[in-house]
């Protein structure tokens, strides 16, 4: 990371990812961060829409920019191993990583939780898993709705796996 050291408070980091970490922006999400990805790979439309945020990018000489400008930023090594990569980056923020399932995945909007009236209403929810789970999520921004389904062990195992990583 550039600059000098610092000391994030969790509740106020904010990310922009370039276009080649899309599934490391998903991830961050479930870690309740917000995170714009930027999918257009322009440089210059990123720098624009940079914000208060700390970029997040693969692309050596967008990181040199960026350090070069004074802005924050974390180069994260091409990799197939996001574990490797989040680790990483919670590293350089002297952060540990919590789930948190406050943003939308998909759109990083935040979640909002459904009432049962909601719930019962919803065409998009099939019945059988309305009737096998009680809590749900949903998007205020996109409408996508979210559960603690199946697929949230494996996002508690990575989780771990995740933690292992700082002992």
């Amino acid at each position: 990371m550039n600059n000098k050291k610092h000391y994030y408070n969790e509740k106020n980091i904010k990310f922009i990812a370039d276009s080649m970490l899309g599934n490391i922006a998903r991830k961050l999400r479930l870690f309740g961060f917000d995170v714009l990805y930027y999918k257009k790979g322009d440089d210059e439309g990123l720098l624009r829409n940079f914000e208060d945020r700390i970029l997040l990018t693969c692309d050596k000489e967008l990181y040199k920019r960026c350090f070069s400008l004074g802005r924050k930023a974390i180069f994260v090594e091409r990799s197939e191993n996001e574990l490797d990569s989040l680790s990483y980056i919670f590293k350089s923020l002297k952060i540990k990583p919590v789930l948190k399932a406050v943003r939308c995945t998909v759109c990083n909007g935040k979640l909002r939780k459904m009432d049962e009236d909601e719930i019962n209403k919803n065409q998009n929810i099939p019945q059988s898993t309305k009737s096998k789970y009680k809590e749900f999520y949903v998007c205020t921004n996109c409408g996508k709705v979210y559960w603690f389904g199946s697929h949230w062990k494996s996002i508690i195992k990575f989780n771990e796996e995740l933690k292992s990583t700082f002992k």
